[in-house]
């Protein structure tokens, strides 16, 4: 599956989070709505991690891709609300339970702040089930605000979620 990406591209990095249904049925579908106007270039390892903010609630599994794209940051946010839609995100409560959730996490190097988006993510340098499945694919990816990599603030951390390492072989088989 691939698109023409012969105008303006852009290399993006997006988490996907779910913790309601079958996770590796919401990431797949995800990934496939996504596929319909990017590439999937990298998929990282899928995560069991305890829930952050709302702790009365299921464990979630975390993943994170890369993709090309032409599309610009606000339509990107656009197709990924439309996906979270159409999947049924079901967020009612903030950090709450949901079958899928598809944030922004990088947008190439670019530094975007205003009343409608924000890139980087604000809180995904101090999210280790944000930035390790990240690490799978892209260890040396340096935040465009601190300029570290990765890999560096995976390391500073001191608050970690992860539980568990899983196998990405199924998403990777299908979209790699």
């Amino acid at each position: 599956m691939g698109v023409n990406l012969s105008v303006y591209q852009t290399n993006v990095i997006i988490a996907l989070g779910s913790n309601i249904g079958n996770f590796k049925f919401n990431f797949k579908k995800a990934i496939l709505e996504i596929s319909k106007f990017s590439n999937i270039i990298s998929i990282g390892n899928t995560y069991l991690t305890k829930p952050y903010g709302n702790e009365l609630q299921n464990n979630f599994y975390n993943t994170a891709i890369q993709i090309i794209t032409t599309c610009q940051p606000l339509e990107l946010m656009d197709k990924l609300k439309f996906i979270e839609n159409k999947l049924m995100k079901n967020k009612k409560i903030i950090n709450g339970p949901r079958r899928i959730d598809l944030d922004i996490i990088f947008f190439g190097s670019k530094v975007i702040k205003n009343s409608k988006i924000e890139i980087p993510h604000p809180r995904a340098m101090v999210r280790d089930f944000v930035l390790k499945p990240i690490s799978d694919f892209s260890p040396h990816y340096k935040d465009p605000l601190s300029k570290k990599t990765v890999k560096q603030v995976l390391k500073e951390l001191k608050i970690t979620y992860i539980i568990k390492s899983l196998n990405s072989s199924y998403l990777s088989k299908e979209f790699l």
